[in-house]
């Protein structure tokens, strides 16, 4: 049997921002640029527990990811008030700051430095999170031999202003008592044209991921119905006394993320390609490297209910 459920943000945070988690194993793409820069990463998100990190980068002959800052502070602004300010823990890779409320539509400055006198800064503006209208189920279909169930996710991209998503779908397996037993990010058709790449991005990245991110570009300002086809594999019927969540959650993004998202994709699928330019990552950071980007989060989700489910 098959139900829409909706959920709170509140539900989603550990789950998204484990996604992000990714962005620690992957901080050599931009910290081996030039040893002794500061670096600064904070992805604030609404609603949500800000994370930040800042170290020094390494050359690329160095065994290391990045070094520790044993000397650093962080300034945190929000609106252009003072919010928080503390000495770098540097014994941590990110550092958590509770009770700092992240709301839609705040404009974040993170800024940083060090006895020798370097500074770092970087700003970011929250974006308002655009609502999932619906969730329908539209057939079958097939790419590359998988045989998928196409979906429409349901949503009206606010006019005059240039947006920027990512959808991130999930599934997770709970038993009768809602305790989680397993959960996985799920790799998703992206039949929808908003997921093709732009033609400034280059001409050699036919058929690149780029991990569920699009813009605005083709349906400025309308409703649009985003397709998308999930596995056959994914969906199969939970065991008795279990059930399967699928959670659609469709992110907002800063442009300043989203550039650095798309770069950095592109980096590492150019990465073995020896007749491209190596790609230089995005950042927004003044004084060194790094990326400060805000997101928000809207979600719906859909369950399979197993038998003998209560």
């Amino acid at each position: 049997m098959q139900k829409r459920l909706k959920i709170t943000i509140s539900g989603l945070l550990l789950l998204i921002l484990g996604t992000f988690s990714s962005c620690e194993s992957d901080l050599h793409l931009q910290l081996k640029e030039g040893g002794g820069q500061l670096v600064l990463f904070a992805f604030p998100t609404a609603d949500s527990t800000l994370s930040l990190h800042l170290s020094r980068s390494v050359n690329h002959s160095s065994l290391d990811d990045f070094e520790r800052i044993y000397d650093g502070y962080l300034a945190l602004y929000r609106n252009g008030a003072r919010v928080d300010s503390f000495a770098w823990p540097y014994q941590e890779t990110w550092a958590q700051r509770t009770g700092l409320p992240v709301r839609e539509g705040d404009v974040w400055t993170i800024r940083g430095g060090d006895s020798k006198g370097q500074r770092i800064s970087a700003t970011t503006t929250i974006p308002q999170a655009v609502a999932i209208e619906g969730l329908d189920s539209i057939g079958r279909g097939s790419k590359n031999g998988d045989s998928f169930i196409q979906y429409e996710l349901i949503f009206t991209d606010p006019p005059e202003i240039d947006n920027y998503y990512q959808l991130l779908i999930f599934g997770e397996t709970r038993d009768s008592l809602d305790h989680l037993l397993n959960r996985q990010t799920l790799n998703y058709a992206k039949t929808d044209e908003v997921f093709y790449i732009r033609d400034q991005e280059g001409s050699l990245l036919g058929g690149i991921d780029f991990l569920g991110s699009f813009s605005d570009y083709l349906i400025q300002g309308q409703p649009h119905r985003l397709k998308v086809g999930i596995p056959s594999v994914y969906l199969s019927s939970p065991n008795p006394g279990e059930k399967l969540v699928i959670r659609f959650c469709l992110m907002s993004l800063s442009p300043d993320y989203y550039h650095y998202l798309r770069s950095r994709v592109v980096a590492e699928y150019n990465y073995d390609l020896p007749v491209v330019d190596p790609i230089k990552i995005y950042s927004n950071t003044t004084g060194g490297l790094g990326l400060v980007g805000g997101m928000s989060i809207a979600s719906d989700s859909l369950v399979l209910i197993g038998s003998d489910y209560e």
